[in-house]
């Protein structure tokens, strides 16, 4: 052999297909794809998050350029505002407590039980979870208003027995509309963990001698409270934060709540600073819930040993399951149909009333749809800006749970704990926030869709960010650290590699951002102008008009298309939205229960 064909004794064979370049330079690394994408997601989450809420703080306690504390004064001294401030606290209460008192029955009997029928009592959570909350306010009035309202009508003019009657603008009329939208997230936290507790627990807690009762009591329920009180806390702030109900059911009766009063801050002159005081409240009261919360469950051991065969037990209820099955369907009447049965009626019927039977028509479709100019516009803004919100949400919700979970970056933690406070925050705490913020800006935003899209992406960005965080975990990292091993750009692996692998993930979340931006209510009703009306807000200005009838099927017409939007993303996601990867349908699920 050759000099020529001699090999290098100290070089180091190469896989077939690697460059033999030189390894970038300092610059190249700084300007590099992977940190200029990392650098755009921070800034956005700064941007969308932090410096709003910066300027909601500094929009409370600076005035005509000096620092003062008067507006929260005033937001908790005043009258107006102290009531307000206590009837958000009575209705949260209210509504922790009977989401408490139906969800955990529920996820109970779904988990842990024989109870026939728990495909129907998953249903049932699912639709009240995807049900806007302003819908079932508009459906209940027409049920039970004073004097307008059908079953109330009904007692009165054909019973003679007013007395029976519910007048549903009290606060137990908001109660109810609000738990009927606040329940799911009790049931589905505690089915979740009920499925997860070791069965062998309760097994030896039964040898010993405890009757069932006993063993619900003081094995299962201790074991699975954080899942508990997490739900009550959800339902707790979910409660409080919306406008939609509280304005519909609350405003007819004289409940002023904080989320109607911070409303009425921003009738002409605008009074931006108390708005901001009082919105800060809201932050408390979510930072508060959460202290004794953990306060809580830090005193108490709820670690359970099981190993992945450990299989929950299903009680035996004998006779005892079809009163609870009776309980179920009862639920599923009063959350589901009486007010879908409600709103569809309405919407077919000439008018309103025990007779509404007799003069049915499609003529109010034809007129929300063709003849009301707001609807088009609405729909296609809505459409456009759900899409947009959920798929920006969930694609910086994948980058910053990739720089939290893939990364060493200092201050990565802060990334994370900053895209997950909105979550607690409700909408239009988010639009007095934006309102602040970009006032000061030199850019009109005011009124426009682009700031109807940053509260929208800035609220439910939490979403986006633990979908992908859950979704990244379950991936091996190994999987990416060959790919770059063998010369793979970071772009190139997270393209072939990781956000196939993340799909089913990234869907499940792009679905839960969708449904809530389509029908937000609360943060869109601050920034909204004609030009950038979405559905909830058309829907909303046309039932103060009193057009009883369009309003219902502008409703219907709005869960139409939530509806055809799910089963659409369903089917590009494959059918595997919120399942996980290699799971067979059952895997590690009762027959029945929840996946």
């Amino acid at each position: 052999m050759g000099p020529a064909t001699m090999p290098d004794a100290g070089a180091t064979r190469r896989p077939a297909g690697l460059s033999s370049a030189r390894p970038p330079s300092r610059l190249a690394r700084i300007f590099s794809l992977e940190r200029i994408v990392m650098g755009a997601a921070i800034a956005a989450l700064f941007i969308l998050v932090v410096f709003p809420l910066c300027f909601l703080l500094i929009g409370s306690v600076w005035s005509e350029g000096r620092f003062t504390l008067e507006y929260f004064r005033e937001a908790l001294t005043g009258r107006l505002y102290l009531q307000a401030l206590l009837n958000s606290l009575m209705l949260g209460a209210w509504t922790g407590l009977f989401s408490l008192l139906l969800g955990l029955p529920l996820a109970w009997a779904v988990a842990r039980t024989n109870v026939p029928g728990k495909g129907l009592i998953t249903l049932t959570a699912n639709l009240s979870y995807l049900s806007p909350p302003f819908l079932t306010a508009i459906a209940f009035v027409n049920l039970f208003g004073p004097n307008a309202g059908l079953i109330n009508a009904f007692f009165r003019d054909m019973v003679g027995a007013p007395w029976l009657g519910f007048n549903i603008f009290s606060m137990p009329g908001l109660v109810l509309v609000t738990v009927l939208h606040t329940f799911p997230y009790v049931f589905l936290l505690a089915s979740s963990a009920l499925q997860s507790v070791d069965a062998s627990y309760e097994e030896a807690a039964q040898i010993l001698g405890a009757s069932k009762f006993r063993t619900v009591l003081s094995i299962t329920t201790p074991l699975v409270m954080p899942a508990i009180l997490s739900g009550v806390l959800l339902a707790f702030v979910n409660a409080i934060a919306l406008f939609g109900s509280q304005a519909i059911i609350g405003l007819p009766g004289r409940i002023v709540t904080l989320p109607t009063r911070i409303y009425s801050l921003f009738d002409f002159p605008a009074q931006y600073a108390l708005a901001s005081a009082l919105s800060l409240l809201f932050v408390v009261i979510t930072v508060a819930a959460l202290y004794i919360q953990r306060a809580y469950l830090a005193k108490r051991s709820f670690v359970t040993l099981g190993g992945k065969g450990a299989r929950p037990q299903l009680m035996d209820l004998g006779w005892a399951k079809w009163p609870l099955f009776g309980f179920c369907v009862v639920v599923f009447f009063v959350s589901i149909i009486l007010p879908y049965a409600t709103l569809i009626a309405v919407s077919i019927s000439k008018s309103w009333g025990l007779n509404f039977w007799q003069g049915l028509t499609l003529e109010h479709y034809r007129f929300v749809l063709f003849d009301y100019d707001v609807t088009q516009r609405a729909i296609v803004n809505s459409l456009g800006l759900a899409i947009v919100a959920a798929t920006i949400a969930v694609f910086l919700g994948a980058i910053i749970g990739w720089i939290d979970i893939r990364t060493q970056i200092p201050g990565r933690k802060f990334l994370d704990y900053a895209a997950l406070v909105p979550l607690g925050l409700p909408g239009i705490v988010m639009a007095v926030a934006l309102i602040q913020f970009w006032l000061t800006m030199p850019i009109a935003l005011y009124g426009t869709l682009t700031i109807l899209l940053l509260a929208y992406v800035g609220r439910y960005i939490p979403l986006g960010v633990r979908a992908a965080n859950t979704s990244l975990r379950q991936i091996d990292p190994t999987l990416e650290e060959s790919a770059r091993i063998l010369g793979a750009s970071w772009g190139h692996t997270l393209k072939e590699i990781t956000l196939p692998l993340m799909r089913p993930g990234l869907f499940a979340g792009w679905l839960l951002v969708f449904v809530p931006v389509i029908q937000e209510l609360s943060a869109s009703i601050l920034l909204f102008s004609s030009s950038s009306m979405t559905l909830a807000v058309a829907i909303y200005n046309l039932y103060e008009t009193g057009y009883t009838e369009p309003v219902a099927a502008l409703a219907m017409t709005n869960m139409a298309i939530i509806t055809v939007v799910i089963i659409i993303a369903r089917k590009i996601g494959g059918g595997q939205i919120g399942r996980k990867e290699n799971e067979k349908p059952g895997d590690g699920v009762p027959q029945g229960g929840t996946a």
